[in-house]
C-alpha cells in the first residue's frame, strides 16, 4: 500500500516538475522582444469564392478559390479598412476573363498570380502590407458538373 502511494507522489513531482520547467521556458523565450528592424507578421484567410469562367458569352465553370495570406502587422495597424476586401477584388480580377479555353485554367501558374496579386494589392498602400499569398483550395468546376448535381436523381426529357 506504501509502495502505490510513493509511486503516486513520484508521478505527481514529476508532472509538476514539468509543467513548472515548461511555463518557466516559456516565460524566458517569450519576455524576448523582436529584434529591431523584424518584421512581425499577422495572417489570415480569404473567404471561399468563386470566379466564372466565361468563353464566348457562355459560362463554362467557376474556379473556385481560397488564399491564406500573411500580412506586415505594423502597417496593418495604420489601416483602417479590412484588407480582405481588396485581396478579394484582385483575385477575382486576376480569374474573371483571363481564360479563353478551359485548359487554360489546368495551366494556372501560381508564383506568377502571386505576385501580381501582393504587387497590386500593395499599391493601394502607402507601405507595402500584404507579404505572402498561400493557396488554401483552387478547383474548377464545369457548369456540366454543377448541372448534374443540381439535377441529381431528376430525369432529364
Amino acid at each position: 500500500m506504501i509502495r502505490i502511494a510513493i509511486i503516486g507522489l513520484w508521478i505527481c513531482g514529476v508532472a509538476l516538475g514539468s509543467l513548472y520547467f515548461a511555463v518557466w521556458q516559456n516565460s524566458a523565450t517569450a519576455s524576448v522582444a523582436p529584434k529591431t528592424g523584424e518584421v512581425v507578421l499577422d495572417d489570415g484567410k480569404t473567404d471561399v469564392f468563386s470566379v466564372p469562367v466565361i468563353i464566348d458569352n457562355a459560362v463554362h465553370g467557376y474556379v473556385v478559390t481560397q488564399f491564406a495570406y500573411t500580412l506586415d502587422k505594423s502597417v496593418k495597424a495604420s489601416v483602417t479598412v479590412p484588407v480582405s476586401y481588396f485581396i478579394n477584388d484582385e483575385i477575382f480580377s486576376q480569374f474573371y476573363g483571363q481564360y479563353s479555353d478551359v485548359k487554360d485554367v489546368q495551366q494556372v501558374k501560381f508564383d506568377d498570380v502571386k505576385k501580381s496579386i501582393i504587387d497590386r494589392v500593395n499599391a493601394h498602400f502607402p507601405q507595402p502590407l500584404l507579404k505572402d499569398l498561400l493557396v488554401e483550395q483552387f478547383n474548377y468546376i464545369s457548369s456540366k458538373e454543377i448541372r448534374n448535381q443540381n439535377t441529381k436523381g431528376l430525369e432529364r426529357p
